[in-house]
């Protein structure tokens, strides 16, 4: 029973964040930056590191909801595509690993981390692959800037979710 009640929240998950990846895909930024993105469909992703589903669910999660995200709203295979993905991977990795490693580290503090490491990959894959020039340097602190507002948001709501819903159903 354990095992089909987490595979299902995985499930579930990865169709919320696919659905908010859509979504976002239409929210404008403040300012125009070619490429960036809000990242609230990143918050699935910080919700099945602190319920703490695994490294390999939580990864499956960064990649379905990027695959099926961007061939809802038409990027698939796109420069932002891969910007995407390699920037919830990462997000996803980093996450991981400082939950692991940092047992008193706050959800806000989990979330930034993500953050950063994503708009890290994600300039570092523009500049290398798609653009091929290291003045993409430049868009990386109003990447940070965004990065920094959406991971206290994407927070919010997970901190919220954790007040609201009980999630020790998936321990052995």
């Amino acid at each position: 029973m354990v095992k089909t009640k987490k595979i299902s929240y995985i499930a579930i998950l990865t169709a919320l964040a696919s659905a908010v990846y859509y979504v976002e895909s239409f929210l404008p930024l403040p300012v125009a930056i070619p490429g960036a993105r809000w990242g609230f469909s990143n918050f699935p992703l910080l919700l099945s590191v602190v319920t703490d589903v695994g490294l390999t669910n939580t990864l499956y999660i960064a990649l379905l909801k990027t695959l099926l995200g961007s061939i809802l709203s038409g990027r698939f295979l796109s420069p932002m595509f891969w910007m995407g993905l390699g920037g919830a991977v990462a997000s996803a990795l980093t996450m991981s690993i400082s939950f692991k490693l940092m047992k008193k580290a706050s959800v806000l503090g989990i979330s930034e981390i993500g953050a950063f490491f994503s708009n890290t990959v994600q300039t570092l894959i523009a500049g290398i692959f798609i653009v091929k020039s290291k003045g993409i340097i430049w868009y990386y602190p109003y990447m940070l800037f965004f990065g920094v507002i959406t991971a206290f948001i994407n927070s919010t709501i997970v901190s919220a979710i954790l007040r609201s819903v009980k999630f020790d159903q998936f321990k052995n």
